[in-house]
C-alpha cells in the first residue's frame, strides 16, 4: 500500500479555542504598540499569523521600523499560555476527534501532519492544551512562510524526510475549514478536503470546489473511506 500524507488545519478544523488565539494576539499588540482592539474587523480564518499581524500593523499605521515579528511572537506566546487556561472560554475538540486521529495513526502507511497558519509554538500550545499534539509527526506553519499557499511544499518535504518516501499529490490531503485551505491545496495539485466546522458553511465551501466536503468529521467510516484508509 502506498504512503498517504494527511495535513490538518488547526483552528476551526481540529479545535475551537474560544478565541484564545485572537485575544492573545490583541493583548500582545496592545502591550507592544499601545493600540487596543487592533484586530477588530480583520478576518483571521485561514490566514497565517504573520499575514494577520501585517494587516493589523498596516491598519494601525505602525512605523515599519517598529515592526518586530519576533518580539510580537514572544509576547503573543506568553499571552496565549494565559488565554488557553482561562476557564470562561468555550473550548472543545471538533466532532469525531480524537477518535479519528487514533484510527489514522494506527495505520503505518500514513504520515499525519499539520498545515496551519499558526506560529509553530502557538500551534503546539493549542494542541497540547487539548492533549492531541502527539498525533502529529510533521507540520508546516505560519512561521515557515507568510503565504499559506507556500506551506504545502514545506509539509511535503518534511514528510519525505520523516518517512524517506515520496508521497505524490494524489495521496496528499489537506483538510481545513476555509476557502484558503482549499486554495492552498489547489495551488499544488493535492487533494482539498473541506469541513464545515468553522466560520464557513457547507455551501460556502462547496462554492470553492474542493475535492470533497464534509459537514464535520464525526462519520469516521466515511472519512476513512474517502481517504482510502478503510481497507
Amino acid at each position: 500500500m502506498s504512503m498517504t500524507l494527511i495535513l490538518f488545519d488547526i483552528d476551526g478544523t481540529l479545535v475551537s479555542t474560544g478565541l484564545a488565539g485572537g485575544d492573545a494576539m490583541g493583548r500582545a499588540f496592545e502591550e507592544i504598540h499601545g493600540v487596543a482592539d487592533a484586530f477588530a474587523g480583520i478576518e483571521m480564518s485561514g490566514k497565517t499569523d504573520p499575514a494577520i499581524l501585517r494587516e493589523a500593523w498596516d491598519a494601525a499605521g505602525v512605523d515599519p521600523a517598529q515592526r518586530d515579528l519576533q518580539a510580537f511572537h514572544d509576547c503573543y506566546v506568553g499571552h496565549l499560555k494565559d488565554t488557553l487556561n482561562e476557564s470562561d472560554r468555550s473550548r472543545h475538540l471538533k466532532p469525531g476527534l480524537p477518535g479519528l486521529l487514533d484510527t489514522i495513526v494506527a495505520n503505518d502507511n500514513v504520515v499525519l501532519g499539520l498545515l496551519t497558519g499558526n506560529f509553530v509554538t502557538g500551534a503546539q500550545l493549542k494542541l497540547e492544551s487539548f492533549g492531541i499534539l502527539h498525533y502529529f509527526r510533521i507540520g508546516a506553519y505560519g512561521s515557515d512562510n507568510e503565504d499559506r499557499k507556500a506551506l504545502v511544499p514545506v509539509a511535503q518535504l518534511r514528510a519525505r524526510q520523516y518517512c524517506v518516501t515520496y508521497i505524490g499529490p494524489e495521496r496528499t490531503f489537506v483538510i481545513g475549514d476555509t476557502p484558503r485551505d482549499i486554495d492552498c491545496a489547489r495551488a499544488h495539485g493535492v487533494q482539498a478536503v473541506a469541513v464545515a466546522t468553522g466560520n464557513y458553511s457547507l455551501e460556502d465551501l462547496q462554492a470553492h470546489a474542493p475535492d470533497h466536503c464534509f459537514v464535520d468529521l464525526s462519520d469516521q467510516q466515511a472519512v476513512l473511506q474517502y481517504l482510502g484508509l478503510d481497507a
